[in-house]
């Protein structure tokens, strides 16, 4: 890439419109991911199996009929497409979820990953539903109708960051729960947890359930930046990158995944715009992987609990109160305690 290419991609907005949206969706899902790794202890190397799913699922059922060469396409409206990922990425978590999670550590990691690319193969062969290797060329977005072409990105920008706040708020509620804090004893002494009365398995099956329906909410924001499904964008890549922010921002840490998508993104894309002679083009891509080792190892050596460490999360000034905590505990009282109680009245 020529120096005056790479200061115009510097220059332009729909290059920094897409980043961030990119951004927002690895965000969202590596803080679903520290929800079942961070605080669960349940390393997973298979979410990209629940992002495919919920992707899939999401484009099928949204395309026009006659659309293309496929054997199911109802062409749903897109909320109903969101309400059937989340769906099917929950129900799939659940059956994936209760054989897995009777193993433990090195060989849940496999199990996990193993599944991941028997769906990315299932995705490749069953032509008649997926297109296989070809999927997809287009994919229903919302808005589409109301807005121009930049206009639409700056929008689905917007609804991104939107979900991000969601997925954090959900992720902070969680944190500061009796629900959290079984998570977390759950992971650092898994014998006391018992003898306190947390039922494990459960317990693990839950929260594998809970991040995979939410991974399938994410699931259509990412079909939405990419306007395209096929098999090659579920590859192991996205979940070792997902890892790698995690590990960079702070495992355990509440807005450690946010960070360290950000950070990772960024200097990722920083990197693909040096300038260097078209013949030396894939020496630098060459080098990219070891650019980002670099940096991991730069950041584990001086900061080896990320960019924001788990005691910071979770030390007595961020035990305090803020106006956001005060609001969602109102609304969570009010909307969930008080009608659930005026539902007993009756």
């Amino acid at each position: 890439m020529s120096t005056l290419a790479a200061l115009s991609a510097l220059g332009s907005p729909t290059f920094w419109v897409s980043l961030f949206t990119l951004i927002g969706v690895y965000a969202a899902v590596t803080m679903l991911l520290n929800v079942e790794a961070g605080w669960g202890g349940m390393w997973d190397l298979g979410i990209v199996g629940l992002l495919a799913i919920g992707s899939y699922t999401y484009t099928i059922v949204t395309n026009p009929p006659g659309s293309f060469d496929v054997v199911y396409a109802p062409g749903w409206p897109v909320w109903a497409g969101i309400l059937a990922a989340m769906a099917t990425t929950g129900i799939v978590a659940f059956l994936v979820g209760l054989p897995a999670l009777r193993a433990r550590r090195e060989y849940f990691l496999i199990i996990t990953f193993a599944f991941a690319e028997v769906f990315r193969q299932l995705a490749i062969n069953l032509r008649d539903l997926t297109q296989g290797t070809v999927g997809f060329n287009s994919v229903a977005r919302p808005f589409e109708s109301f807005f121009e072409r930049d206009a639409l990105r700056a929008v689905l920008l917007v609804v991104t960051w939107g979900a991000v706040l969601l997925v954090y708020a959900l992720t902070r509620r969680i944190s500061r729960s009796g629900y959290g804090r079984a998570l977390r004893a759950m992971r650092d002494n898994e014998p006391v947890a018992l003898s306190l009365g947390i039922r494990v398995s459960r317990l693990r099956l839950q929260t594998f359930v809970l991040v995979g329906v939410a991974v399938g909410g994410v699931a259509p924001l990412y079909m939405w930046w990419l306007r395209y499904a096929n098999p090659s964008v579920f590859e192991p890549q996205f979940t070792f990158t997902a890892w790698t922010a995690l590990v960079l921002g702070g495992i355990a840490s509440r807005f450690g995944a946010v960070l360290g998508v950000a950070v990772l993104l960024l200097f990722t894309e920083l990197v693909e715009l040096i300038d260097v002679p078209l013949e030396f083009r894939n020496v630098l891509v060459a080098v990219h992987p070891l650019a980002i080792g670099l940096l991991l190892v730069l950041v584990l050596r001086f900061r080896p609990e990320g960019l924001l460490s788990e005691r910071r999360t979770f030390g007595a000034r961020a035990r305090q109160q803020t106006a956001l905590d005060r609001a969602g505990a109102a609304l969570y009282r009010y909307f969930v305690l008080g009608l659930g109680a005026k539902a007993r009245t009756r």
